[in-house]
């Protein structure tokens, strides 16, 4: 063992005693989280509105579901805003990881860099994918009548 070694397993404690891993998981899970949510919530709120029991409803829109698009509107911008956030996180947590260079330290600090790096990497490319869903449910909400139907 090297006099080194003390110093780089100290170097690498510290390093994970930090805690860098729990930004870039939430960065991780915030994209598809925000993406679940807004597709099964707005799914809920879309159904029953339009089939509140065994039959359709045949206006659009039922009677007590006027405000039914603002509300959609309401959870697509919240799931939205949750995705960004998720964003933010990421690609802070990306560029941090960037700035560092090893200095002789444990081989597993630097695999923990490497990993942190990763997954914020991951996260960017996750969220920016899963906010552009997001956005195409919402131009359907806006173009789209609420009950329509093919049949009268």
């Amino acid at each position: 063992m090297s006099a080194d070694a003390p110093q780089a397993l100290k170097q690498a404690r510290s390093h994970r005693d930090r805690g860098d891993t729990m930004g870039p998981l939430f960065g991780l899970a915030a994209g598809p989280a925000g993406w679940v949510i807004q597709l099964v919530v707005g799914y809920g709120v879309s159904s029953y509105a339009c089939f509140p029991h065994d039959a359709p409803a045949r206006q659009s829109p039922p009677p007590g579901w006027a405000g039914e698009p603002a509300l959609l509107l309401a959870i697509n911008i919240a799931c939205l805003l949750l995705v960004l956030a998720g964003l933010v996180v990421s690609l802070s947590a990306w560029r941090r990881s960037q700035n560092k260079t090893p200095t002789g330290a444990a081989a597993a600090s630097e695999v923990r860099e490497g990993r942190t790096r990763f997954l914020a990497g991951c996260g960017v490319l996750a969220n920016l994918g899963f906010a552009v869903a997001i956005l195409f449910d919402t131009v359907s909400i806006l173009g789209t009548p609420a009950c329509w139907s093919i049949a009268p």
